[in-house]
């Protein structure tokens, strides 16, 4: 009888990012998905609530989705001053208030596990709006992903040592649709001259999931390159 994987639970399943750690992590873990292409709405409470309710006994939690709109060669420039307080409530509700949600039903029907939450460089410095054309990263998207790492550092302390929940802080990826004058822009301003590749993320998550990392817990692991050295 083949030995009973556990559970590791991977929402935004379905992005660049998600799909790439599906499949890295497959064979040592019993993969749960969630992502709104395949129906499901996190951040509707009644669903998050029910979904957790039902899927027990799980090892761990990486949480990947977020609201994050890319620059298209027809975007709008959007200043900060033309955002209204709704705009920045659309990125609160997916990035922190979602992800809040999950980590607090993971945590109420698990005895015990490993969360790990996906932040970005720009919820730890300002973007530098020059290596864009034509663009301003949203300030909602950094507001809610700054929230979203103290929000970890939060249920870390208090949920220790039950839970161990980790924040992953990544640098840009490298991705085909990319216009190629922004990677040469991005690459200049990263002391390794480049953007990650999605087969750099892996090793961090699977130490943070691992019992070697038995004693790491409301850390903040830079991934980026080392944009936030400079």
């Amino acid at each position: 009888m083949s030995k009973k994987l556990p559970k590791l639970v991977i929402t935004g399943s379905e992005g660049l990012i998600g799909k790439y750690l599906v499949k890295y992590f497959a064979k040592k873990f019993e993969i749960l998905k969630l992502d709104l292409a395949l129906g499901h709405d996190l951040t509707d409470e009644v669903f998050v609530s029910e979904w957790f309710k039902k899927n027990r006994d799980l090892h761990g939690l990486l949480l990947c989705h977020a609201y994050n709109p890319v620059p298209l060669k027809k975007s709008k420039r959007i200043e900060p001053t033309d955002m209204s307080p709704a705009d920045i409530m659309s990125y609160f509700k997916v990035n922190s208030a979602s992800a809040f949600d999950v980590c607090i039903n993971f945590i109420k029907n698990n005895k015990s596990g490993s969360i790990i939450n996906l932040s970005s460089i720009y919820g730890k410095l300002s973007p530098r709006h020059d290596i864009y054309k034509n663009y301003v990263k949203p300030i909602g998207y950094s507001m809610s992903k700054a929230a979203l790492v103290i929000m970890t550092k939060y249920l870390a302390a208090y949920y220790a040592p039950k839970f161990k929940i980790n924040a992953v802080v990544l640098g840009g990826v490298v991705d085909a649709k990319q216009d190629p004058e922004f990677v040469k822009n991005y690459s200049k301003n990263v002391p390794m001259k480049r953007l990650m590749n999605l087969e750099e993320i892996s090793s961090v998550i699977d130490f943070l999931l691992d019992e070697k990392s038995s004693y790491v817990t409301g850390a903040e692991i830079c991934v980026d390159g080392g944009w936030t050295a400079w």
